[in-house]
Formats: structure tokens, C-alpha cells, sequence
């Protein structure tokens, strides 16, 4: 298990080396050389679970409003890229074929 501890707003560090750091609306983990390890990440809360499991959860959002439907995408995303980043590309690789199976059933219909 590792801990979180803040150092000052928007920015935490984690028991491993690691850093949760706020940057615009987004949240991103650097590695020990404040590099990039993974992000962006929705929120706070889905970077703690990230830096402690390695995964990334899809939570539960608001769709009715604009705000949660922007943190639903960016969580989504942030899924398929963790999955990716575990050598588990399997979501990804589903998510485009489903995207190019809705494109070639429009193309079919609207016949172009």
C-alpha cells in the first residue's frame, strides 16, 4: 500500500518516489525523474487509485450535465490507456473496432 502526502496545493507525493501533480483541470503521476508516468487523469481521487493499484477505475458521473459527461470521456480514456500501459491493450483494441463497425454501418446507410 503506498501513501499520498501533500506538499502543497496541487501537487502530492507518493510513498514509491512517485508525484500526483495538478496541471490546468487535469491530474498527472511523474515518475522519480519528474517525467511523466501516466496521466492525464480526471481527478485527485482516480490518481491516488492509480498510483495504488495500477489501474484505473470508471466511476460514476452526472450525464445530464456538460461537466460530468467531459469527466466521464476523460475517464474512459485514462482506462484505456492504463489497461494499455498493463499490457492489457484488449479495451483498446474492442473500442476501435466498435468505432470502425459504426462508421461502416453509417457508410452503408448513407451509401457513399
Amino acid at each position: 500500500m503506498v501513501a499520498v502526502k501533500r506538499i502543497q496545493a496541487g501537487q502530492y507525493s507518493v510513498s514509491d518516489g512517485r508525484y500526483i501533480i495538478k496541471d490546468g483541470s487535469n491530474w498527472y503521476v511523474l515518475n522519480s525523474e519528474q517525467q511523466q508516468d501516466f496521466g492525464p487523469l480526471p481527478t485527485l481521487t482516480a490518481a491516488k487509485k492509480y498510483v495504488s493499484s495500477g489501474k484505473m477505475p470508471l466511476g460514476e458521473h452526472n450525464l445530464a450535465s456538460k461537466h460530468g459527461r467531459q469527466q466521464s470521456k476523460k475517464e474512459f480514456n485514462a482506462y484505456l490507456a492504463s489497461e494499455t500501459e498493463n499490457d492489457n491493450p484488449v479495451p483498446a483494441i474492442l473500442y476501435i473496432l466498435v468505432m470502425v463497425a459504426i462508421c461502416v454501418f453509417f457508410f452503408v446507410v448513407r451509401g457513399y
